[in-house]
């Protein structure tokens, strides 16, 4: 080995060690010689490590790189409470495991990882699942930690923590108020759960005189059911991508008793099953839940939805449980087991509403296609009955008399229509001020409660189709935080 500097060289005889240093006649002593060959070590060894550290810099990290990719885009699926497939992807370890179908990725292998396979869509469906695919940057990012060995985070490393995000509380800048979300009237009839935002308003049901308002959700209360002795009501709703509430009030106190968090999304649907001891809510989280009504625990986390539950119903017997949802389908599920039964799916968009028929063996929803749909069901399946294009807009709210002989749609296109099972129509209530979000009907059927999404309500006759009485406006207006901002508002 020989290094050339101008007109100096070193040969070096590294068996014996023997160096000898010529350059302008001189001669260098062993001592200089063997430092001389230290600096050569060390120049060799320093350009090594920085050939190291530039490759190390170069490979994504599964921490700061791949970790916060699969939190944004994967965890609708892939969360410790959804896991389809069985992969969960909230940290390495549960990634490392893989899921149902063997392990999601082949260390050193990209292109053999059913991780990538799915992301580039060489396997269907592509995911992320009915969104837009991964930028082709983030799945580099990925291919490149698998192909470097797919290395997790240091044994020391703290644990990761999933950043849930927070909604913002954005002042009104002009008096708003508040849509009615919700209306339910109480088994005997006498009084009236209209929701709106983050509270609950009761009224007599005979005379639409106030008696309590029930405050403390932290948003729009969406749903409203009583139990079935009337003593207790529970109000759904929550924060939007942060987590789902129930609240459950006593009614004659109006003392809260309990609240129940357990979705990842706000809740829009709840249902008080007719033993008294359970209650089903339906999420934005594509979840289904059973809790149990006294003490608010979470018996069974029903999943098979890919996409939000907008509505749940239990069947008159308690025995079955129907969900609606925006994937265009309704799933019936054995209550006892948590099982799915079986799906309908002859909607073609999403689904809004959903109601049991009085005997239990028929199943009506509507939603965003303008149809109505009625099946009749069986302990195995379930078979269209029939169906109907009932509106001109979407319809966004269905009850079922309690006789059974009448469904009522609300739409979107400012109408109320009265049709039998059959979808024959009955009677039309038109020209409604604003979009009617909720309907309820009374227990005796003499009523209908309309609620609008200017908070007003009003009460019609079931049989003359008549408003009973003046609507009343259920909420009074938000006031802007700062009236200097009102005004300036105002006059734009």
């Amino acid at each position: 080995m020989s290094l050339a500097i101008s007109n100096n060289f070193w040969n070096f005889d590294m068996s014996g060690f023997s160096k000898t240093f010529r350059g302008a006649g001189s001669a260098v002593g062993p001592s200089f010689l063997c430092a001389a060959t230290a600096v050569g070590m060390l120049l060799l060894a320093l350009d090594f490590s920085a050939n190291r550290n530039v490759i190390a810099a170069s490979t994504p990290s599964y921490a700061t790189d791949v970790a916060p990719i699969l939190q944004k885009n994967c965890l609708a699926c892939h969360s410790s409470s959804v896991h389809r497939s069985g992969l969960i992807l909230e940290g390495y370890e549960d990634l490392m495991k893989g899921g149902k179908h063997g392990p999601a990725l082949v260390p050193h292998d990209a292109e053999a990882s059913r991780l990538v396979e799915f992301l580039e869509g060489k396997r269907n469906p592509q995911m992320p699942l009915d969104a837009d695919p991964l930028p082709d940057s983030d799945i580099a990012t990925i291919k490149a930690w698998i192909n470097a060995g797919a290395v997790g985070p240091p044994s020391n490393a703290p644990a990761q923590t999933i950043v849930t995000p927070t909604t913002p509380l954005i002042q009104t800048q002009v008096p708003v108020v508040s849509p009615v979300s919700s209306l339910r009237f109480s088994p005997d009839g006498t009084v009236l759960a209209i929701g709106g935002y983050r509270e609950v308003r009761l009224i007599e049901a005979a005379s639409s005189k106030p008696i309590a308002t029930l405050s403390g959700n932290p948003d729009y209360i969406r749903s409203i059911v009583f139990s079935p002795d009337g003593k207790r009501i529970a109000a759904a709703g929550g924060a939007p991508q942060s987590h789902g509430e129930i609240s459950i009030w006593n009614v004659q106190s109006h003392q809260i008793l309990t609240t129940i968090q357990g979705h990842k999304d706000c809740i829009y649907s709840v249902a008080w099953s007719p033993d008294g001891k359970l209650i089903a809510s339906a999420s934005y989280d594509r979840m289904v839940k059973l809790w149990d009504a006294s003490t608010g625990k979470e018996l069974r986390n029903l999943q098979d939805h890919i996409d939000a539950v907008f509505a749940v119903a239990f069947s008159p017997d308690g025995k079955r449980l129907a969900s609606a949802s925006q994937d265009r389908t309704v799933k019936i599920w054995d209550v006892a087991t948590g099982k799915r039964l079986y799906t309908l799916s002859d909607a073609a968009d999403g689904l809004t509403s959903i109601a049991y028929s009085p005997s239990g063996d028929k199943v009506a929803a509507a939603g965003y296609d303008k149809t109505i749909y009625v099946w009749d069901l069986s302990d195995a399946d379930g078979r269209l009955s029939q169906s109907l294009i009932a509106d001109e807009e979407s319809l966004l709210a269905l009850v079922w008399s309690p006789d059974g002989k009448v469904i009522v749609t609300a739409s979107s296109d400012g109408s109320i229509r009265f049709r039998d099972p059959k979808l024959d129509l009955l009677g039309v209530i038109d020209h409604q001020p604003d979009w009617v979000d909720a309907l309820a009907m009374s227990p005796d059927q003499r009523w209908l409660a309309a609620g609008r999404y200017d908070g007003t309500l009003s009460f019609y006759d079931v049989k003359t189709y008549k408003e009973t009485r003046d609507s009343i406006k259920v909420f009074e207006a938000l006031e802007p935080s700062t009236p200097a901002k009102a005004s300036q508002a105002a006059s734009r």
